[in-house]
């Protein structure tokens, strides 16, 4: 599993609009907004291709302007299972 969080750069004027098409994937997920035209996203996937290719969905959006992958993580999908010991 391939975590990557993202800050996306868009039109103020669509800032809405997108933010609405990036909520309707479900391997995408919005965290938050500034109204100056910027998102922060996280995506989720099987690869890195996976990633990259969400990454090129985005860039294909009217009204975005850039997008910054900011981090990404690869954890085994057996361990995203396992439980976190506390002690």
């Amino acid at each position: 599993m391939h975590i990557a969080s993202l800050v996306v750069h868009v039109l103020p004027d669509a800032l809405s609009q997108i933010e609405q098409a990036l909520s309707a994937y479900k391997e995408m997920q919005v965290h938050g907004t500034h109204p100056d035209g910027k998102l922060v996203v996280t995506l989720e996937g099987a690869t890195a291709g996976e990633i990259m290719d969400q990454v090129s969905q985005i860039r294909q959006i009217a009204g975005v302007l850039n997008v910054s992958l900011v981090y990404q993580h690869t954890e085994p999908r057996q361990l995203l299972n396992e439980g976190v010991n506390h002690d």
